[in-house]
């Protein structure tokens, strides 16, 4: 009897556990989503891609994921050593769902797809990702280029080269930039930017500084630099020696010339009517105003309302890279278009927009970046 008792409590303990494990299995394979199947393809003779996500049931949603050297990532667009979210088709998966992608670079690309189901378990729930797929993009929808020929580009016309994101949207990833061709040689364009791209400080202290040592020069040759050009621009963009002269009023030293990519334009090649501007600091040009993005804007670009740009457009003031003042100040052009060579910033003003020029911690001055590039890719 007491042997039948203990074998009845061993087969009862054994289906218990038996229950037990079978409920985690269930539980386990309810929480289970299945995995989407994807088609790509080019679209637009090459501008971009389709991804095509088959019938995936008890899916939300999916998101898209895209490896190459493209991708935009933080502050630096082009990395290689992940994956990259960059669409997400809120729908769930009981018919065939679509989604075209047209704001990368030119390149290859290797895109995967995971489903998601949030509501019916209670938490984020996702799938395993489905197998990749590849596709090239040869020039894309918005800009981007796989090669440039600028040989028949003539002084003071636009072009697209590189990206940066300007209009605040984040999404649609960055836009082509706009940059005014200033001079033209038998080798390369001189060009600055159409906008204001961003807003920094001359310089992160409150020092004497020249071009040379600040912070804004170092920000442009790395973080702006590598965030804005792809490989392929970046192999066009030449090392200029940037001659740094004295302030013309105050006889400020401008510090040693420097080697750069990227640079801001100086006191004097404000008043260079070869690249379009008036002779005198204190003319209100209109070829010296510009307007900052709405990315610019949203980093506190302070643009003014009395003064437009001769695209009608609301002016800002812009740094330069000479020094002035006393050498804890730096030149720039006030949003009527005169440059502001002085540097006569009292301390603790903040109000008028064309009698100050401080270095530490003002950022309410637009950045307009400034290179040579070659002719051909």
């Amino acid at each position: 009897m007491r042997f039948a008792k203990k074998t009845l409590y061993m087969l009862l303990a054994m289906f218990m556990v038996a229950g037990l494990f079978g409920s985690i299995q269930a539980g386990a394979k309810e929480i289970t989503l299945p995995v989407p199947t994807i088609k790509v393809k080019s679209v637009g003779k090459g501008t971009g891609f389709k991804v095509t996500i088959s019938k995936t049931k008890e899916a939300e949603g999916f998101e898209v994921f895209v490896y190459g050297s493209g991708i935009a990532y933080g502050e630096y667009k082009y990395v290689s050593d992940d994956y990259q979210k960059i669409a997400e088709v809120k729908k769930n998966g009981n018919a065939k769902r679509t989604v075209t992608i047209k704001s990368l670079p030119a390149g290859s690309y290797k895109i995967k797809v995971r489903s998601y189901n949030s509501k019916k378990f209670g938490t984020m729930t996702y799938s395993e990702f489905s197998k990749e797929k590849s596709v090239k993009i040869k020039e894309a929808a918005n800009g981007y280029k796989a090669s440039y020929d600028f040989s028949k580009v003539k002084k003071g016309d636009t072009i697209k080269f590189g990206s940066y994101e300007q209009d605040n949207n984040f999404s649609n990833g960055q836009e082509p930039i706009e940059w005014i061709v200033l001079e033209k040689t038998k080798k390369d364009i001189f060009v600055v930017s159409k906008y204001a791209l961003d807003s920094l400080p001359y310089n992160k202290e409150y020092t004497k500084v020249t071009w040379e040592d600040c912070t804004l020069r170092k920000w442009l040759n790395d973080k702006f630099y590598t965030n804005a050009f792809n490989k392929t621009e970046i192999a066009m963009i030449k090392t200029t020696t940037v001659e740094n002269f004295d302030n013309a009023i105050s006889g400020t030293s401008g510090g040693n010339d420097t080697k750069d990519k990227v640079f801001l334009l100086s006191q004097l090649e404000m008043i260079n009517s070869d690249y379009g501007f008036d002779e005198s600091y204190d003319a209100q040009d209109l070829s010296r105003r510009c307007a900052p993005t709405a990315y610019g804007k949203a980093q506190e670009i302070s643009d003014s309302k009395y003064a437009q740009t001769s695209d009608g457009e609301d002016a800002c003031s812009w740094w330069l890279r000479s020094s002035s003042g006393n050498g804890y100040r730096a030149c720039f052009v006030g949003p009527n278009g005169r440059v502001n060579s002085a540097g006569n910033f009292v301390e603790g003003a903040r109000s008028s927009f064309d009698t100050h020029s401080y270095i530490d911690g003002y950022t309410h001055y637009g950045i307009r970046p400034a290179m040579r590039i070659s002719l051909k890719s």
